[in-house]
């Protein structure tokens, strides 16, 4: 077969060997009897042929197959990420989507384990994903027993806040390139929206960092009120503020505009808000008859899990 695989020129050399490979094994699998002889002849013959079916419909399954279970939405998040005829994505772009595919718990472990080297190898995944809960296992992190987990710790959420500042100033120069460019204007919020979210600073801090959101986002739906995006975006600074009315009145304009997991379960977190526990009923069983729930809508909804 090594020799078939070489080259045309070894074709005819590579069946002769075979051929007699598959002579030597009859000789030495049959008991005497020519029936046995022949059927271990053919088997032998036969061996390259069934590979290369057995390859065929593994190929043909992959590709008529389509993802499915837990790793569908994963097949469809990929494919923002470049393929092989695409310009190569840097490694860190990549590494913060896997990071953003997987929950918290698993690196929370790495940081309740016993072994320092365990605690310092999750402390430095935590830095990567920088998010609320990432910073408060951080926290955590820096009473270790361990003095250098408790340095990588505090490194780390030095870092992440470093990182988080760099991203809002960043957004505040392009902007200032374009003060009317609605694009740019989201990114301000949502770099301020993302600083607030991390839990590093204290309230009067929040607060500030949401009021700059908060006006980022209202000059977007002066020049584009069409865009849903916006509204939403909207409403959860709303809902941080305690704005819970407002905050509803947006999401129901996100949600009619533009029907989506994501705003199915903006809207629920303002129902749970405001304790209405019918009105949350109503609009999970509205979401999962739709097909656009997630697992915590089917339990609201009192539906069975994917």
């Amino acid at each position: 077969m090594a020799l078939a695989l070489a080259g045309p020129r070894w074709w005819a050399l590579g069946l002769v060997a075979h051929t007699a490979a598959a002579g030597l094994a009859g000789r030495g699998l049959g008991d005497g009897r020519r029936d046995a002889r022949f059927l271990a002849t053919a088997l032998v013959l036969a061996l390259p042929g069934l590979g290369l079916v057995g390859l065929s419909a593994i190929r043909l399954w992959r590709k008529r197959a389509a993802p499915s279970g837990i790793y569908a939405g994963a097949h469809s998040e990929m494919a923002g990420l470049p393929g092989p005829g695409q310009t190569p994505e840097p490694v860190d772009r990549v590494f913060d989507w896997l990071q953003a595919q997987v929950s918290v718990q698993p690196v929370a472990d790495l940081i309740h384990a016993a072994d320092p080297r365990t605690q310092r190898w999750g402390v430095g995944l935590l830095a990567k994903r920088g998010d609320g809960a990432a910073v408060e296992l951080l926290r955590e992190a820096l009473g270790a027993d361990d003095r250098d987990t408790q340095i990588a710790a505090s490194s780390a959420l030095q870092r992440v806040e470093e990182r988080l500042v760099a991203r809002i100033a960043h957004a505040q120069e392009q902007l200032r390139l374009d003060p009317d460019s609605p694009e740019r204007l989201t990114a301000v919020g949502d770099a301020c929206v993302a600083y607030q979210e991390s839990r590093l600073l204290e309230a009067a801090l929040g607060r500030h960092w949401l009021g700059e959101a908060e006006a980022a986002y209202r000059a977007v739906r002066v020049r584009r009120p069409e865009w849903p995006a916006p509204a939403a975006a909207l409403a959860r600074v709303q809902l941080a503020q305690g704005q819970v009315a407002e905050a509803e009145a947006l999401a129901v304009e996100a949600r009619a505009a533009a029907p989506s997991t994501e705003a199915d379960l903006l809207l629920s977190e303002i129902f749970f808000v405001q304790g209405r526990w019918g009105d949350l009923r109503a609009l999970s069983r509205d979401a999962v008859a739709a097909g656009r729930a997630d697992d915590t809508l089917r339990w609201w909804a009192g539906a069975p899990a994917a």
